[in-house]
């Protein structure tokens, strides 16, 4: 049951990067990541009192939902839909699985209990020789938009391994569900306005697969997404949940491939190769 909880995690966490792709279509990226944030946190605020979880009033535990609200939902979260419009949603997730390896280098230098392993280290090197392969057929050909969208999903892989660093010193303790909420809320309430000013997004008609894509990205890729993930952490443990990892970017390659005829190329298998093994090491 574990297991089959595990690879529909990721494969729910893997199909956000095609709904995003449909969406970013027809809807700038900061109106798309405020309305999923905004549908996201509302369900979050009738879920978590039905839990039984009461909502926090300290505000120093605001004020670090707040930083959470930045780094793992406003700006990740805004940098995967803009990259997106640029390149294919199965490259999206691929070089978002690049996460843990940045996790364990931040985490080296910014924590006191948690230093690079020689397995890591290597892990680290053929993690980023898997991205350099991606990156290098663009970067030979200048700076064009199709590379500026991978680096903006991998700066999205930097935003979320921040996030989970600062929260290990500063959430650890707090119902995970009671943190979502903190989180999407404090993200919703920086980028709704930004939205609201920058997008002006009261002219928008989206049509019906992109309406659908977004209720499917608010609903089952962030609110479902989290239930199961806490059900999995209670019932095995955080490093058993990790391993996700692994099957979020074959799960969002294939969906990408079958769905919205994206190619599968050597290229592609190859750095997938070498990233997911760059992980493997990492998490030793």
């Amino acid at each position: 049951m574990n297991l089959l909880l595990l690879l529909l995690l990721g494969a729910v966490w893997g199909s956000s990067y095609l709904f995003i792709k449909v969406i970013v279509g027809e809807v700038p990226p900061l109106t798309l990541v405020a309305v999923r944030l905004v549908f996201s946190s509302v369900i979050m605020w009738i879920l978590v009192p039905l839990s039984g979880r009461s909502i926090p009033r300290s505000r120093s535990l605001w004020g670090a939902y707040a930083v959470m609200g930045l780094l793992s939902g406003m700006i990740p979260w805004v940098l995967i839909s803009w990259g997106e419009l640029y390149i294919s949603s199965g490259l999206a997730a691929l070089l978002q699985s690049t996460m843990p390896i940045f996790t364990v280098i931040l985490a080296h230098f910014l924590s006191s209990d948690e230093r690079m392993t020689p397995s890591a280290v290597l892990g680290v090197v053929i993690g980023f020789v898997g991205v350099v392969i991606l990156l290098l057929p663009e970067l030979r050909n200048g700076f064009q938009a199709s590379l500026l969208g991978q680096l903006a999903i991998v700066l999205s892989s930097l935003c979320y391994a921040g996030a989970s660093v600062f929260a290990r010193g500063h959430l650890r303790g707090q119902p995970p569900l009671v943190s979502t909420l903190g989180q999407l809320t404090t993200g919703a309430l920086f980028t709704l306005p930004l939205a609201l000013i920058v997008d002006q997004p009261f002219h928008l008609s989206p049509s019906t697969p992109v309406l659908l894509s977004w209720a499917a990205l608010a609903v089952v890729g962030t609110v479902i997404a989290y239930v199961i993930y806490y059900a999995l952490i209670e019932r095995t443990s955080a490093t058993s949940v990790s391993t996700v990892t692994y099957i979020i970017p074959v799960f969002g390659l294939l969906l990408g491939f079958l769905i919205l005829g994206e190619s599968l190329t050597g290229n592609l298998l190859i750095s997938l190769a070498l990233i997911l093994a760059g992980v493997v090491l990492v998490r030793r």
